[in-house]
């Protein structure tokens, strides 16, 4: 009898498990999303959702800190940011600024590429090494995002295939 060949479904993390927030949100609210959901489950991405709930894009902690980087010579540069010895009015308001960026000015587009949850694993890999992205939409057969798989969900994959690779 033939073994049934893996699926995307086996390795994505679940739409609904993962930590998503409204494009209107400040980014100090996403850095305290991001912040408690690296603690809980080890995420360190956030889905960002437009006004109707679908996704609009994706925050990482790179886009944070490309965020505070643009916008750090208003608060004094990075150094600035962290010497507590000379806050002043324009570093606080500084730290404001960036505080209250809204996440639509710090996301990564969507990018327009998805694959099924039915399709084999190593369609996310190829995804994931031509298009040079991190983060892949996983669609069910009606094009709904059911989920979002990432190349440390596919490493469970790659250690099946080393382990079941035949001894020449």
């Amino acid at each position: 009898m033939q073994e049934k060949p893996e699926t995307i479904s086996k390795f994505m993390v679940p739409f609904s498990d993962y930590p998503s927030i409204n494009h209107k949100s400040t980014l100090e609210q996403a850095v305290n999303l991001m912040y408690q959901m690296a603690g809980e489950r080890g995420y360190r991405w956030l889905v960002v959702l437009d006004d109707n709930d679908n996704i609009k894009g994706f925050l990482t902690l790179r886009n944070v800190f490309e965020a505070i980087n643009s916008l750090a010579p208003k608060a004094a540069g990075w150094l600035g940011l962290f010497n507590y010895s000379r806050p002043g009015f324009f570093y606080w308001e500084g730290v404001q600024l960036i505080k209250d960026t809204p996440l639509d000015k710090c996301i990564r587009p969507l990018v327009d590429v998805k694959v099924m949850e039915t399709d084999h694993p190593s369609k996310a890999a190829e995804i994931i090494l031509n298009r040079r992205i991190t983060i892949v939409p996983v669609a069910n057969e009606q094009g709904q995002i059911v989920g979002i798989i990432r190349p440390v969900d596919l490493l469970p994959f790659i250690q099946g295939l080393f382990a079941n690779a035949p001894w020449v």
